[in-house]
């Protein structure tokens, strides 16, 4: 299979095409064909060899980076029963994942525990950038903080990649949502509905706001 594969840690220019094995199926996993993958801070942090145990405990080199992905599975395990060949899917590999079994690649093998269906009029792009920003916001608002209906939410970085989701992860839950951002994110955070968008370059958060009920 073609990836995308590194053959020391640096910078971006050690990236490289490279026809690698695909990592092979078994009982308990399914194969993916992969049509998009996004890239994290974490992807740049392991480029430049700064993530260490447990990320790095299976790699070695060439080794293909990436973690979340989406695609169409092209192959079960035997034990296997909630997905089938052509089913379109998104998700995200183990931390630790072995060094050719990366995202940055055309296919790879993954845990069903790790993947659900991408929902009827999402794209294979837009899938592939819900998995590390999207879940570690929902594990924030939803499972950390507990945020309910009529709650005051305070985060900060309403516009960033994860701050995006967790904004509307609390609008969903019926939060009142309070957010910092630059006045160039303003007016998509106004269609979102959030309720209170602070320029954290003009205002100190203290200043306006007194009592929350979470803060992120």
């Amino acid at each position: 299979m073609k990836t995308i594969a590194i053959n020391q840690f640096g910078t971006a220019d050690e990236f490289h095409e490279i026809n690698l094995d695909q990592p092979a199926l078994t009982a308990d996993t399914v194969a993916v064909a992969i049509h998009a993958f996004s890239i994290n801070p974490m992807d740049i942090a392991a480029r430049a060899g700064y993530l260490q145990s447990p990320f790095s405990d299976n790699w070695s080199f060439p080794l293909v980076l990436g973690w979340d992905f989406s695609g169409i599975i092209t192959e079960v395990g035997q034990n296997v029963t909630q997905y089938h060949a052509g089913d379109h899917v998104f998700g995200t590999l183990a931390s630790d994942h072995p060094g050719n079994a990366g995202s940055y690649a055309e296919a790879t093998v993954v845990d069903p525990a790790a993947i659900t269906k991408i929902p009827a009029g999402m794209s294979f792009d837009q899938a592939a950038a819900l998995p590390i920003a999207a879940g570690t916001a929902y594990q924030a608002i939803v499972q950390n903080l507990k945020v309910q209906s009529n709650d005051t939410v305070l985060v900060q970085g309403g516009a960033g990649g994860v701050g995006l989701f967790a904004v509307q992860i609390a609008k969903a839950l019926g939060a009142k949502v309070i957010t910092t951002a630059s006045p160039a994110h303003t007016e998509l955070l106004q269609k979102l509905g959030i309720d209170q968008i602070i320029d954290y370059h003009t205002t100190a958060v203290a200043d306006v706001v007194s009592t929350v009920d979470a803060v992120f």
